[in-house]
């Protein structure tokens, strides 16, 4: 049976290290079934009280991993980390998992919180993406490294905000509108230092002039909203920001210009750019970069309401 506590460790078949303790990766797979050939990258095996009292996975970084370049190392790393992880979740009792991520901390850290990632709505057991939970649930596997290291720590942050994109981009449209998508922001970057939140309003947009975004809203009972994200990291807090722009379309049934049937569930992904440059900003904040960012995003449904925008139609600019 297995243990509730997990081990995993990536290796090199042509230079097998022992970084943990009472683990032989090289040992351990000979006892698999296997040719002749080095394993592939991703290839896992999973053994039970090994060492006393825990499972442990090992996982392949496959041969050659000294002298291949450092990106190709952490796409490796990254790859025998999330195999490993895919294949632990499997097993219902693990809930701690220790990583051994001397190989490239900031990657295995990133591939271990990624591949944990699973979006789900059901309720026969309640879903942590409910967004009715007074409190975000915990990750079903607590990770951890064997050697804490400020690299790892940032490899977390960076899987954070991925799933944080991943998240809103799969939400169906009714939990994720304009208003219900700035208001996960705001609770996001909730005491996180140098940001600020600024929701702003159809009758903003509309003094404007920003006519031909609220064209975009006339089929749709929704309000829509501008959301900036403004931070203010470097050390000169009024230097020139970096500026992220994306696309807050919480759903695109294409208006007037209907799209077909077939794929409309797929159109709430129309404001996968918004998540992404949200996320992206969420990173950067929690890391506290020498930088300042501005993060502006555009949200509104476009539904094909008796109002909406028809093609051909003009948007004029409400001054001469």
């Amino acid at each position: 049976m297995s243990s509730s506590q997990a081990l995993i460790v990536p290796f090199d078949p042509s230079a097998p290290s022992q970084a943990v303790a009472g683990v032989l990766p090289l040992q351990l797979w000979s006892l698999t079934p296997s040719g002749d050939k080095a394993p592939k990258a991703g290839a896992t095996a999973t053994f039970y009280n090994t060492p006393a009292s825990k499972t442990t996975t090992i996982s392949s970084v496959g041969d050659g991993f000294s002298s291949e370049a450092e990106e190709v190392k952490r796409e490796l790393v990254r790859k025998s980390v999330g195999a490993a992880v895919k294949e632990l979740k499997a097993f219902e009792g693990v809930k701690e998992v220790v990583v051994d991520a001397s190989l490239d901390p900031h990657a295995a850290a990133v591939a271990a919180h990624l591949a944990l990632y699973k979006f789900t709505l059901k309720t026969n057991v309640p879903s942590p993406f409910d967004p009715r939970n007074a409190e975000p649930a915990g990750d079903k596997i607590a990770f951890a490294p064997v050697e804490k290291s400020a690299e790892w720590d940032r490899g977390v942050v960076y899987a954070q905000s991925q799933n944080l994109a991943r998240t809103l981009a799969e939400y169906p449209a009714n939990m994720i509108t304009p208003t219900a998508f700035t208001e996960r922001v705001r609770r996001e970057f909730e005491g996180i230092a140098n940001v600020e939140i600024v929701v702003r309003d159809e009758a903003w947009a509309a003094e404007k002039g920003m006519n031909v975004f609220l064209s975009v809203t006339h089929g749709t009972s929704e309000p829509a909203k501008f959301l900036e994200i403004i931070y203010k990291g470097a050390a000169d807090k009024n230097a020139a920001p970096l500026a992220f722009v994306g696309k807050g379309i919480t759903f695109d049934s294409g208006g007037i210009s209907l799209k077909p049937g077939a794929g409309m569930k797929l159109m709430r992904g129309d404001m996968g750019g918004a998540a992404a440059v949200v996320s992206a900003a969420l990173a950067i904040a929690k890391l506290q970069l020498p930088i300042n960012l501005v993060v502006t995003t555009p949200l509104t449904e476009n539904m094909p309401g008796p109002s909406a925008t028809k093609p051909g139609d003009m948007c004029v600019s409400s001054t001469p």
